[in-house]
């Protein structure tokens, strides 16, 4: 499958592309696909993937012109994960076919048009993923370049300037930094896929991962039993629970019953921060009003204003 890459810039270099500033470009876009990949197939992208996995992520440069008229322009060729992944079980939760019909490019594309969605509570995206597309940024030498990327019409066109790194941005400061925490329940052998297991609590299944395949495997004796389980806890966007990192486990005991719960990272004072920052003028307004029932009890005057301060009001 083939996609384009395509640099305009200011009138001096009309995205002329220095040789060092290609390597950054082909290092931040792999890095993306991996880490989406990684998303996709394991539930957390900051995950290093299997020699099988990193000859699917291939992406190969067929030809790269360039003009001042035309800026730069660069075609890429990249399979099919259908092609290349074999073998692999994937989230019982996820379609299979819509992963092994994406590419590693598409991927990249994909997770920008999520990060930038006007949904982003419901973006389908972690914290790792986004410091990745934040590093992308570095390829720009000009606030005034523009980069397209697109398959040529089967996905839609990506357009990207630096203004919108800020709503990424945004975007990442919103989600929580990961806690420690303790959850008791039953894991769930219908659950279980690649690196991931079902934990049903009583507030819900929660998905737990483990980075660690030895750990993986030893938690697995206890499918269709109690467990204890502690470790981080991992967070979306909207601060509702993504998933639990394995760091231990044990058999359960009554303690551990009583003092577990679903956790929850999303506070009063996040929620308000997060949307005074992303409303202007009106909706900042109404941000501040919608919310004033949820903060008398969660934050001081003093704490109040000091987030004014911050949301630069």
């Amino acid at each position: 499958m083939n996609y384009d890459i395509k640099i305009k810039g200011n009138k001096n270099e009309n995205g002329s592309i220095e040789f060092d500033r290609l390597s950054a470009l082909t290092k931040t876009t792999k890095e993306i696909a991996t880490k989406a990949l990684m998303l996709q197939l394991r539930g957390y992208s900051d995950i290093k993937p299997e020699k099988n996995i990193q000859k699917a992520l291939e992406i190969r440069l067929e030809s790269l012109s360039g003009s001042n008229n035309s800026g730069t322009c660069m075609t890429l060729d990249c399979d099919h994960f259908y092609e290349t992944i074999k073998k692999i079980q994937l989230d019982f939760f996820k379609p299979k076919e819509q992963l092994l019909d994406a590419t590693p490019m598409s991927l990249v594309i994909q997770s920008f048009h999520s990060a930038l969605s006007d949904n982003q509570n419901e973006a389908d995206i972690d914290k790792p993923l986004l410091k990745s597309l934040l590093n992308f940024k570095k390829n720009f030498s000009s606030d005034d370049d523009i980069f397209y990327l697109a398959n040529r019409g089967t996905i839609p066109e990506l357009k990207l300037t630096k203004e919108d790194f800020k709503k990424i941005s945004l975007l990442e400061d919103s989600i929580p930094e990961p806690t420690k925490e303790i959850i008791n329940g039953k894991l769930d052998e219908i659950k279980v896929s690649k690196g991931k297991l079902g934990l049903q609590t009583e507030q819900g299944i929660i998905t737990i991962i483990a980075k660690n395949d030895n750990i993986l495997h030893a938690v697995l004796k206890y499918i269709g039993k109690e467990i204890t389980i502690s470790g981080l806890a991992h967070y979306k966007p909207n601060g509702q629970l993504s998933f639990m990192e394995i760091y231990e486990f044990s058999e359960p005991t009554e303690s551990d019953t009583y003092f577990s719960k679903k956790p929850v990272a999303i506070i009063g004072e996040q929620q308000l921060l997060f949307q005074i920052k992303q409303g202007k003028g009106k909706s900042s307004l109404d941000a501040l009003e919608n919310m004033m029932g949820l903060m008398k009890d969660d934050i001081t005057e003093e704490q109040f204003n000091e987030m004014l301060k911050d949301s630069h009001l």
